[in-house]
Protein backbone atom coordinates (compact mmCIF):
# COMPACT_ATOMS: atom_id res chain seq x y z
CA UNK A 1 0.00 0.00 0.00
CA UNK A 2 1.53 3.37 -0.85
CA UNK A 3 1.92 6.39 1.53
CA UNK A 4 -1.08 8.71 1.55
CA UNK A 5 -2.15 12.22 2.34
CA UNK A 6 -3.29 12.39 6.06
CA UNK A 7 -0.80 9.76 7.48
CA UNK A 8 0.89 12.02 9.18
CA UNK A 9 -0.12 13.88 12.42
CA UNK A 10 -1.10 17.51 10.73
CA UNK A 11 -0.98 20.35 13.35
CA UNK A 12 -3.03 24.09 12.68
CA UNK A 13 -2.65 27.46 14.18
CA UNK A 14 -4.75 27.53 17.40
CA UNK A 15 -6.69 31.17 18.39
CA UNK A 16 -5.26 33.36 19.91
CA UNK A 17 -6.39 35.25 22.70
CA UNK A 18 -8.93 38.11 22.68
CA UNK A 19 -8.66 41.59 24.75
CA UNK A 20 -5.34 41.86 27.02
CA UNK A 21 -2.84 39.72 28.65
CA UNK A 22 0.60 40.36 30.36
CA UNK A 23 3.47 38.92 32.44
CA UNK A 24 3.84 40.32 35.83
CA UNK A 25 1.29 42.96 35.61
CA UNK A 26 2.62 44.79 32.11
CA UNK A 27 -0.32 44.54 29.88
CA UNK A 28 0.93 43.30 26.35
CA UNK A 29 -1.63 43.39 23.23
CA UNK A 30 -2.44 39.74 21.82
CA UNK A 31 -0.51 39.06 18.76
CA UNK A 32 -2.84 37.63 15.41
CA UNK A 33 -3.05 34.07 16.12
CA UNK A 34 -1.53 33.11 13.00
CA UNK A 35 2.15 30.76 14.03
CA UNK A 36 4.41 32.43 11.60
CA UNK A 37 3.84 35.55 13.40
CA UNK A 38 6.31 34.44 15.94
CA UNK A 39 8.55 34.92 13.22
CA UNK A 40 9.16 38.10 12.77
CA UNK A 41 11.60 40.70 10.65
CA UNK A 42 10.97 43.90 12.46
CA UNK A 43 14.47 45.25 11.89
CA UNK A 44 16.56 44.70 9.39
CA UNK A 45 19.78 42.78 11.20
CA UNK A 46 23.43 44.22 11.39
CA UNK A 47 25.85 42.64 8.36
CA UNK A 48 28.90 41.81 10.46
CA UNK A 49 25.99 39.85 12.85
CA UNK A 50 24.38 38.34 10.04
CA UNK A 51 27.95 36.91 9.08
CA UNK A 52 28.83 35.84 12.42
CA UNK A 53 25.55 33.63 12.92
CA UNK A 54 24.09 30.83 11.43
CA UNK A 55 21.51 30.57 9.25
CA UNK A 56 17.99 30.01 10.57
CA UNK A 57 15.90 27.50 9.70
CA UNK A 58 12.37 29.74 10.56
CA UNK A 59 9.82 26.59 9.51
CA UNK A 60 11.59 25.03 12.49
CA UNK A 61 11.70 28.01 14.79
CA UNK A 62 7.53 28.84 13.77
CA UNK A 63 7.69 24.92 15.05
CA UNK A 64 8.73 24.77 18.27
CA UNK A 65 7.28 28.26 18.94
CA UNK A 66 3.78 27.29 18.01
CA UNK A 67 4.45 23.44 20.03
CA UNK A 68 5.33 25.87 23.14
CA UNK A 69 2.42 27.44 23.07
CA UNK A 70 0.12 24.96 22.62
CA UNK A 71 1.85 23.33 25.91
CA UNK A 72 2.49 26.49 28.27
CA UNK A 73 -1.97 27.12 27.09
CA UNK A 74 -2.60 23.43 27.95
CA UNK A 75 -0.28 23.52 30.61
CA UNK A 76 -1.89 27.29 32.64
CA UNK A 77 -5.10 25.54 32.29
CA UNK A 78 -4.12 22.42 34.05
CA UNK A 79 -2.72 23.75 37.26
CA UNK A 80 -4.68 27.24 37.25
CA UNK A 81 -3.24 30.83 36.58
CA UNK A 82 -3.60 31.80 40.12
CA UNK A 83 -0.78 29.17 40.77
CA UNK A 84 1.75 30.32 37.29
CA UNK A 85 4.52 32.42 37.75
CA UNK A 86 6.77 34.08 35.47
CA UNK A 87 10.52 33.54 36.19
CA UNK A 88 13.83 35.49 35.11
CA UNK A 89 17.37 33.73 36.26
CA UNK A 90 20.46 36.02 35.39
CA UNK A 91 23.89 35.25 36.76
CA UNK A 92 25.93 37.71 38.75
CA UNK A 93 28.85 37.58 36.64
CA UNK A 94 29.03 37.54 32.74
CA UNK A 95 28.56 34.18 32.02
CA UNK A 96 28.67 33.65 27.94
CA UNK A 97 29.50 29.64 27.67
CA UNK A 98 26.90 28.21 26.91
CA UNK A 99 27.64 24.49 28.63
CA UNK A 100 28.77 26.62 31.72
CA UNK A 101 25.07 28.41 31.76
CA UNK A 102 23.30 25.06 31.32
CA UNK A 103 25.39 23.65 34.16
CA UNK A 104 24.40 26.19 36.55
CA UNK A 105 20.82 26.15 35.96
CA UNK A 106 20.36 22.58 35.82
CA UNK A 107 22.23 22.51 39.38
CA UNK A 108 19.17 24.87 40.34
CA UNK A 109 16.78 22.73 38.71
CA UNK A 110 17.90 20.18 40.45
CA UNK A 111 18.55 21.31 43.89
CA UNK A 112 16.05 24.12 44.10
CA UNK A 113 13.09 23.93 41.66
CA UNK A 114 11.98 20.49 41.65
CA UNK A 115 12.29 19.79 45.22
CA UNK A 116 10.34 23.29 45.68
CA UNK A 117 7.41 21.26 43.79
CA UNK A 118 7.77 23.47 40.27
CA UNK A 119 6.74 22.50 37.28
CA UNK A 120 8.49 24.65 34.54
CA UNK A 121 9.25 25.41 31.25
CA UNK A 122 11.96 26.84 30.36
CA UNK A 123 13.64 28.92 27.42
CA UNK A 124 17.56 29.98 27.93
CA UNK A 125 18.72 33.25 26.12
CA UNK A 126 20.99 35.52 25.23
CA UNK A 127 21.31 39.03 26.04
CA UNK A 128 22.98 41.65 23.27
CA UNK A 129 26.08 41.27 24.87
CA UNK A 130 26.26 37.18 24.78
CA UNK A 131 24.97 36.92 28.46
CA UNK A 132 22.73 33.92 29.29
CA UNK A 133 19.60 34.59 31.39
CA UNK A 134 16.70 31.92 31.62
CA UNK A 135 12.88 33.03 31.62
CA UNK A 136 10.83 30.19 32.83
CA UNK A 137 6.87 29.98 33.23
CA UNK A 138 6.77 27.82 36.37
CA UNK A 139 3.31 25.96 37.72
CA UNK A 140 3.54 26.32 41.66
CA UNK A 141 2.46 24.17 44.70
CA UNK A 142 -0.33 27.19 46.09
CA UNK A 143 -1.84 29.98 45.14
CA UNK A 144 1.14 32.91 44.16
CA UNK A 145 -1.41 35.42 42.69
CA UNK A 146 -4.16 36.49 45.30
CA UNK A 147 -3.74 39.72 46.84
CA UNK A 148 -0.71 41.29 43.99
CA UNK A 149 -1.24 44.63 43.28
CA UNK A 150 -1.02 44.10 39.61
CA UNK A 151 -2.27 48.29 39.19
CA UNK A 152 1.44 49.13 41.23
CA UNK A 153 3.22 46.39 38.98
CA UNK A 154 1.99 48.34 35.96
CA UNK A 155 3.09 51.68 37.63
CA UNK A 156 6.55 50.39 38.59
CA UNK A 157 7.25 49.38 35.32
CA UNK A 158 6.56 52.21 33.59
CA UNK A 159 8.65 54.54 35.61
CA UNK A 160 11.25 52.19 34.92
CA UNK A 161 10.80 52.49 31.33
CA UNK A 162 10.91 56.54 31.78
CA UNK A 163 13.64 56.37 34.24
CA UNK A 164 12.21 57.75 37.40
CA UNK A 165 14.34 55.52 39.51
CA UNK A 166 12.64 56.88 42.50
CA UNK A 167 8.98 56.33 41.34
CA UNK A 168 9.89 52.45 39.91
CA UNK A 169 11.50 52.10 44.13
CA UNK A 170 8.61 53.54 45.52
CA UNK A 171 5.91 51.38 43.52
CA UNK A 172 8.16 48.39 43.58
CA UNK A 173 7.59 48.45 47.55
CA UNK A 174 4.17 49.03 47.38
CA UNK A 175 3.69 45.55 45.08
CA UNK A 176 6.35 43.81 47.34
CA UNK A 177 4.02 44.47 50.13
CA UNK A 178 0.61 43.31 48.59
CA UNK A 179 2.65 39.61 47.89
CA UNK A 180 0.88 36.51 49.72
CA UNK A 181 2.93 34.55 51.83
CA UNK A 182 3.73 31.87 49.05
CA UNK A 183 5.23 33.86 46.57
CA UNK A 184 7.05 35.86 49.75
CA UNK A 185 8.11 32.45 50.42
CA UNK A 186 9.50 31.29 47.18
CA UNK A 187 10.80 35.20 46.81
CA UNK A 188 13.24 34.10 50.00
CA UNK A 189 14.12 31.18 48.60
CA UNK A 190 15.66 32.63 45.53
CA UNK A 191 17.34 35.36 47.64
CA UNK A 192 18.90 32.37 49.81
CA UNK A 193 22.78 30.67 49.57
CA UNK A 194 21.32 27.61 48.09
CA UNK A 195 20.36 29.60 44.81
CA UNK A 196 23.75 32.10 44.93
CA UNK A 197 26.11 29.04 45.44
CA UNK A 198 25.53 28.32 41.65
CA UNK A 199 26.46 32.06 40.53
CA UNK A 200 22.43 33.14 40.43
CA UNK A 201 22.08 37.36 40.90
CA UNK A 202 19.47 39.05 40.22
CA UNK A 203 16.08 36.61 40.13
CA UNK A 204 12.67 37.69 39.47
CA UNK A 205 9.20 35.83 40.01
CA UNK A 206 5.81 37.60 39.82
CA UNK A 207 2.29 36.12 39.21
CA UNK A 208 0.39 36.77 35.47
CA UNK A 209 -1.89 39.07 34.99
CA UNK A 210 -4.50 38.11 32.75
CA UNK A 211 -4.99 34.91 30.47
CA UNK A 212 -3.13 31.53 29.53
CA UNK A 213 -2.98 32.43 26.39
CA UNK A 214 -1.53 35.71 26.74
CA UNK A 215 1.49 34.56 28.47
CA UNK A 216 1.77 31.47 25.94
CA UNK A 217 1.94 33.69 22.98
CA UNK A 218 4.50 36.50 24.93
CA UNK A 219 6.59 33.65 25.89
CA UNK A 220 6.45 32.09 22.28
CA UNK A 221 7.98 34.68 20.93
CA UNK A 222 11.15 34.32 23.51
CA UNK A 223 11.86 31.29 20.73
CA UNK A 224 12.32 33.41 18.36
CA UNK A 225 14.39 36.20 20.34
CA UNK A 226 16.65 33.46 21.66
CA UNK A 227 16.85 31.60 17.98
CA UNK A 228 17.77 35.02 16.72
CA UNK A 229 20.79 35.69 19.12
CA UNK A 230 21.97 32.45 19.07
CA UNK A 231 25.86 31.96 18.15
CA UNK A 232 27.55 29.21 15.92
CA UNK A 233 29.13 27.26 19.38
CA UNK A 234 25.41 27.30 20.64
CA UNK A 235 24.97 24.98 17.81
CA UNK A 236 22.64 21.47 19.97
CA UNK A 237 21.42 23.84 22.34
CA UNK A 238 18.16 23.25 23.11
CA UNK A 239 16.01 26.04 22.73
CA UNK A 240 13.08 25.00 24.86
CA UNK A 241 12.99 23.06 28.00
CA UNK A 242 10.55 21.24 29.46
CA UNK A 243 9.97 20.00 33.16
CA UNK A 244 6.47 19.19 33.16
CA UNK A 245 4.48 16.38 34.56
CA UNK A 246 2.37 15.97 30.94
CA UNK A 247 2.20 18.20 27.61
CA UNK A 248 0.00 18.60 25.33
CA UNK A 249 1.76 18.64 22.29
CA UNK A 250 5.39 17.47 20.85
CA UNK A 251 7.53 18.65 17.94
CA UNK A 252 6.58 16.05 15.58
CA UNK A 253 3.73 17.47 13.28
CA UNK A 254 3.75 19.52 10.02
CA UNK A 255 1.94 22.26 8.88
CA UNK A 256 -1.32 22.01 7.64
CA UNK A 257 -0.48 23.94 4.12
CA UNK A 258 2.93 25.44 2.79
CA UNK A 259 5.67 23.63 2.35
CA UNK A 260 4.10 21.05 4.28
CA UNK A 261 1.54 20.31 1.66
CA UNK A 262 4.35 19.78 -1.22
CA UNK A 263 6.44 17.55 1.12
CA UNK A 264 3.34 15.47 2.10
CA UNK A 265 2.36 14.99 -1.60
CA UNK A 266 5.96 14.49 -2.78
CA UNK A 267 6.14 11.49 -0.19
CA UNK A 268 2.83 9.61 -1.26
CA UNK A 269 4.45 9.92 -4.99
CA UNK A 270 7.51 8.06 -3.87
CA UNK A 271 5.33 5.51 -2.15
CA UNK A 272 3.57 5.18 -4.97
CA UNK A 273 6.20 4.49 -7.78
CA UNK A 274 8.29 2.22 -5.15
CA UNK A 275 5.51 0.60 -3.75
CA UNK A 276 6.50 1.26 -0.13
CA UNK A 277 4.67 2.66 2.86
CA UNK A 278 5.70 5.54 4.57
CA UNK A 279 7.06 3.98 7.49
CA UNK A 280 9.18 1.55 5.57
CA UNK A 281 11.07 4.85 4.34
CA UNK A 282 13.53 4.49 6.93
CA UNK A 283 14.21 0.62 6.24
CA UNK A 284 15.05 1.35 2.40
CA UNK A 285 16.65 4.34 2.35
CA UNK A 286 17.85 4.35 5.91
CA UNK A 287 17.72 6.78 9.03
CA UNK A 288 18.27 9.79 7.00
CA UNK A 289 16.25 8.79 4.15
CA UNK A 290 14.41 12.49 4.16
CA UNK A 291 17.88 14.11 3.67
CA UNK A 292 19.07 11.75 0.96
CA UNK A 293 15.20 11.99 -0.78
CA UNK A 294 14.66 15.53 -0.41
CA UNK A 295 15.27 16.62 -3.64
CA UNK A 296 13.04 13.72 -5.11
CA UNK A 297 10.20 14.51 -2.75
CA UNK A 298 10.58 18.28 -3.79
CA UNK A 299 10.68 17.82 -7.66
CA UNK A 300 7.49 15.25 -7.01
CA UNK A 301 5.45 17.40 -4.65
CA UNK A 302 6.15 20.66 -6.52
CA UNK A 303 4.87 19.01 -9.49
CA UNK A 304 2.00 16.85 -7.85
CA UNK A 305 -0.62 17.08 -10.49
CA UNK A 306 2.32 15.61 -13.23
CA UNK A 307 4.07 13.26 -10.80
CA UNK A 308 0.72 11.45 -10.33
CA UNK A 309 0.16 10.70 -14.15
CA UNK A 310 3.61 9.54 -14.27
CA UNK A 311 2.94 7.50 -10.91
CA UNK A 312 0.26 5.96 -12.69
CA UNK A 313 1.88 4.03 -15.45
CA UNK A 314 4.21 1.80 -13.71
CA UNK A 315 2.59 -1.12 -14.08
CA UNK A 316 1.77 -3.50 -11.06
CA UNK A 317 4.59 -6.35 -12.52
CA UNK A 318 7.54 -3.58 -12.38
CA UNK A 319 10.67 -4.94 -9.86
CA UNK A 320 12.10 -2.86 -7.20
CA UNK A 321 15.32 -1.64 -9.24
CA UNK A 322 12.83 -0.60 -12.55
CA UNK A 323 10.80 1.35 -10.17
CA UNK A 324 13.74 3.01 -8.94
CA UNK A 325 14.95 3.95 -12.50
CA UNK A 326 11.49 5.35 -13.51
CA UNK A 327 11.71 7.17 -10.26
CA UNK A 328 14.81 8.80 -11.22
CA UNK A 329 13.14 9.52 -14.76
CA UNK A 330 10.27 11.20 -13.57
CA UNK A 331 12.64 13.40 -11.16
CA UNK A 332 15.21 14.08 -13.65
CA UNK A 333 12.17 15.22 -16.23
CA UNK A 334 10.09 17.39 -13.86
CA UNK A 335 13.75 19.39 -13.03
CA UNK A 336 14.57 19.22 -17.02
CA UNK A 337 18.50 17.53 -16.11
CA UNK A 338 19.77 14.61 -17.87
CA UNK A 339 21.18 12.57 -14.61
CA UNK A 340 19.51 12.09 -11.34
CA UNK A 341 20.77 10.48 -8.03
CA UNK A 342 19.41 8.10 -5.57
CA UNK A 343 20.92 6.41 -2.68
CA UNK A 344 20.96 3.24 -4.67
CA UNK A 345 20.51 4.14 -8.24
CA UNK A 346 22.00 7.24 -10.62
CA UNK A 347 20.08 7.50 -13.33
CA UNK A 348 21.97 8.33 -16.44
CA UNK A 349 19.47 9.50 -19.78
CA UNK A 350 21.55 8.48 -22.60
CA UNK A 351 22.48 4.92 -20.82
CA UNK A 352 19.50 3.71 -19.02
CA UNK A 353 16.22 5.19 -21.26
CA UNK A 354 15.88 1.63 -22.33
CA UNK A 355 16.95 -0.16 -19.64
CA UNK A 356 13.03 0.55 -17.76
CA UNK A 357 10.93 -2.55 -19.60
CA UNK A 358 7.65 -0.32 -19.60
Amino acid sequence: MAFKPGQNPVQTSSEGPEGQGGVGGVAAASPAPLPCLFVTTQSKPDEKDVLSRPKLNLSAIAKKAETLFVNLDGFIKRVGVERVGFVTLTFAKNITDRDEASERFNNISTSVLKPEGLEFVTVPERQGSGRFHFHLVSGFPNDIRTGFDFAACQCAAAAKRDGDWDGFHYWQSVYFRSANQHLRKFWSVLRSDKVRRWGFGRCETLPILSNAQALARYVGAYVTTASGARLPCDKGMRTVRYALHSRTASIRWSWADGNGVKWRRGCQIVGQILEINYENLEEKFGKKWAWHLKESISALGENYEKSLWYAAQVPEWADYRSRLLFLCRVCAELRGVKEWLLPEVQFEAERDENAIPF
